[in-house]
């Protein structure tokens, strides 16, 4: 008797795929395609799937935004740089800040955001 314990693939995800060549999305955010969604998403923290947080994915960079953070304190008229789905980290940067440092924001602490038209 043959042992193909150490040659087969686990699935670990459960996933019932139909075709035995299909691999599940081992990082997923959605559902795959195992599960009738046509594509998988890069890997993404577990923690960052709230609403601020979605939409700050799909925002195009250079915008300038009013943030509000869930302990009242509120930043106006920053300038979004860029998101990490990661660890949920938002990056702006203040008008007239005198160091160049940017602004790192959580996106599960914001309550609101705001986009302000340009003059």
């Amino acid at each position: 008797m043959e042992d193909k314990r150490y040659m087969s693939h686990m699935n670990w995800q459960g996933c019932k795929c139909p075709k035995k060549e299909e691999k599940c999305c081992q990082r997923k955010v959605e559902k795959c395609h195992c599960q009738k969604e046509e594509k998988c998403t890069p890997r993404m923290s577990s923690n960052c799937r709230g609403c601020i947080c979605h939409q700050l994915r799909k925002l195009e960079l250079a915008t300038t935004l009013d943030i509000f953070l869930s302990g009242g304190i509120s930043f106006l008229g920053v300038t979004f740089i860029s998101f990490d789905p990661r660890n949920c980290c938002a990056y702006f940067l203040e008008p007239g800040a005198a160091a160049a440092s940017p602004l790192i924001v959580d996106c599960n602490k914001i309550v609101a955001i705001r986009r302000v038209a340009v003059a």
